[in-house]
């Protein structure tokens, strides 16, 4: 027997849960919309007998892949906005998978009452 089935408690739970996920997750996109995209790397460049790094974030655009070269006096606050980005990709994984399962109990319940 199917506890979700029988016990509407255990329903609204769930859909609870399943409602409180999905406005995470597009509190998560909304909060993505602000971070940049994309990767940082590093080019050296020799100049008598010198070698100096330049940053750069490398992304897509459309197609085609850019490179923006970054300045140092922004590299830290970039550096840490991509990592929070990653974080927030990593949650919003959690959160889609959790979704699904929620939905798939939900929907287990629906096609055995009807």
């Amino acid at each position: 027997m199917n506890v979700v089935e029988n016990d509407i408690v255990v329903s609204g739970m769930l859909k609870d849960e399943l409602e409180r996920c999905e406005e995470a997750l597009a509190a998560i996109h909304r909060a993505l919309a602000g971070l940049p995209k994309g990767s940082l790397s590093v080019r050296k460049k020799s100049y008598k007998s010198k070698v100096y790094e330049y940053h750069y974030l490398k992304f897509r655009e459309g197609g085609r892949v850019v490179n923006q070269h970054v300045a140092g006096r922004v590299l830290k606050e970039l550096q840490d906005k991509l990592a929070l980005r990653k974080r927030y990709l990593q949650e919003a994984k959690a959160y889609e998978k959790r979704i699904l399962y929620l939905r798939k109990l939900l929907r287990d319940k629906a096609h055995r009452n009807g």
